[in-house]
């Protein structure tokens, strides 16, 4: 049996804050989890800049909008 490495991109965290962003705007987590699901998107979030280099998004990619982003 060989051992397969699971990897981790850039990419799938940005789609896990994106999942946590929609959940959250549905209503998915109850008040008293909200910090908790807020810190976890915001350490994804700044992971994820932290980590891109610094480019113009492209047509049709994914990034994270942050809720300073969102009322601009």
């Amino acid at each position: 049996m060989s051992e397969e490495q699971t990897q981790i991109a850039i990419s799938d965290l940005v789609l896990a804050a994106n999942i946590i962003d929609l959940a959250t705007q549905r209503g998915a987590f109850k008040a008293a989890e909200a910090t908790q699901v807020g810190d976890c998107f915001t350490k994804l979030v700044t992971f994820v800049k932290a980590n891109t280099p610094a480019t113009e998004p492209t047509e049709g990619s994914t990034q994270p909008v942050e809720e300073s982003e969102k009322n601009e």
